[in-house]
């Protein structure tokens, strides 16, 4: 699942789009996959309706459902499919990402754990 959100990152932040304006932004982020400095991209349409998923029964009581989210890549929404993963630390409670209203365009606010 990493793998497949750092290549549509990196295939958003490599292509020139005709259809939709892209533009990337550096801005800080302590998230679930790295930390420290990594591109955002800004987006100039809304992403489309999220997509109903059926949830399974988690692997074990340690493990938390990270629901699915559109991606821009290539110039089109790409849907990234839910997920379990294991909770960093006990009550650790995860807070979804999602994409926002922003000056320029939309903009995907990272999901995070509190």
């Amino acid at each position: 699942m990493l793998r497949r959100l750092l290549f549509a990152l990196a295939v958003v932040a490599g292509t020139s789009v005709v259809s939709c304006r892209v533009h990337r932004v550096v801005v800080v982020h302590d998230a679930e996959y790295t930390s420290g400095p990594r591109e955002e991209v800004i987006v100039t349409e809304q992403a489309p309706a999220a997509r109903v998923e059926v949830i399974p029964v988690a692997p074990s009581p340690n493990h938390v459902w990270i629901g699915g989210y559109w991606s821009h890549s290539g110039g089109s929404w790409v849907w990234v499919d839910g997920r379990y993963v294991v909770r960093p630390r006990a009550h650790a409670t995860w807070v979804p990402g999602h994409w926002e209203r922003h000056p320029r365009g939309w903009v995907w606010v990272y999901g995070h754990w509190a």
